[in-house]
């Protein structure tokens, strides 16, 4: 009886304390879906296409084209093709050059690109860049460098000395990225709108490019001060990673830049042309986490955590994507996050 009268007056007791945890739950429940939407709401202002998100370039996300562009290019379907060349044709290059894959609007960009390549990479490489990052940039703000002067699908510019034997081969290919920074410095200088570039991004042909990442980067420095960004290595910069030069700087480089060639103790032109940078104008590397000499999975290695123990944050660049498919599906992977945005 007595424990019949002790469970009795536990129940009320039980039925409270499980009514008082069902409003806690709900009200907490309440409070995370406000803060969801409100999150959802505030990211919402900023809504990022296929194409238009480029215009983040511009260093204030409230600057991005509204507008969509005449074309939409569908890297996702192209991706599934059995022919992987299928990718990025001679049609779809007409149509980029005349501006149809980019947002209408007088912006094109703050940001330039500089690739080096080789004719030898220009079906594989240079092609999968072209329908992954390349069609979101505008004609005048993308440039490959190598030794031809004309492609039906790569807007490739022969920057290699006259004299230099063809092909060409590693030895000679050092040149092009003294010498295509000359270049390219020289038709910005020419272009209508070329003061609207602040930074030139300098990358190989085997290296994944984020530009809205590269673009929130860039947003943190002011471009008429000497800035070369990236991943520092050796007073240098370390190979495939890419860096990045702002206005400042590159402002200061056509008295010299052509003759900045690799010397005996400079293992590649990512070494030895940033030194002489360095040589002639006191500015010295600056390293940043975002810029990678390596693929995303080396970091989860023993090895690649000694090097990023923070991990590498907004990726930038990752060096050694290559077959094709691996730089095709990290884009997919890169595309579905800022759709979902």
């Amino acid at each position: 009886m007595v424990e019949n009268n002790l469970t009795s007056s536990l129940i009320p007791l039980l039925a409270l304390t499980k009514g008082q945890n069902q409003r806690r739950f709900m009200i907490i429940s309440m409070v995370a879906t406000i803060i969801t939407i409100a999150v959802f709401i505030y990211l919402g202002k900023y809504p990022l296409t296929a194409n238009s998100y480029v215009h983040q370039q511009n260093s204030s996300r409230t600057s991005i084209s509204q507008q969509l562009p005449k074309r939409v290019f569908n890297t996702f379907a192209r991706h599934y093709t059995k022919n992987i060349s299928d990718c990025w044709t001679d049609e779809d290059y007409n149509y980029w050059k005349q501006g149809d894959f980019y947002p209408p609007g007088p912006l094109h960009g703050n940001i330039a690109y500089m690739i080096l390549t080789g004719d030898k990479h220009l079906r594989s490489r240079c092609d999968i860049m072209m329908c992954t990052f390349g069609v979101t940039i505008h004609p005048s703000r993308l440039f490959f460098v190598g030794e031809s002067s004309s492609d039906s699908r790569i807007p490739i510019y022969d920057v290699v000395a006259p004299e230099t034997p063809r092909p060409v081969d590693t030895t000679w290919s050092h040149q092009k990225v003294s010498r295509g920074l000359a270049m390219v410095i020289d038709k910005l200088n020419k272009s209508a709108d070329g003061a609207e570039v602040q930074w030139i991004m300098v990358l190989d042909d085997d290296t994944f490019i984020s530009p809205p990442n590269l673009a929130l980067l860039v947003a943190e420095y002011n471009p008429q001060e000497s800035f070369m960004i990236g991943q520092e290595c050796a007073g240098a910069f370390c190979g495939g990673a890419g860096y990045v030069i702002s206005r400042g700087l590159f402002e200061r480089l056509p008295p010299f830049i052509i003759s900045c060639y690799r010397t005996p103790v400079d293992g590649y032109s990512d070494q030895a042309v940033p030194r002489c940078i360095t040589i002639k104008t006191n500015v010295r590397p600056l390293d940043r986490k975002e810029f990678n000499s390596q693929p995303p999975d080396h970091f989860t290695s023993r090895d690649g955590l000694q090097v990023r123990p923070q991990g590498y944050g907004r990726g930038i660049t990752f060096h050694y994507m290559k077959p094709a498919e691996r730089y095709l599906s990290l884009w997919r992977l890169h595309q579905a996050y800022y759709r979902s945005r």
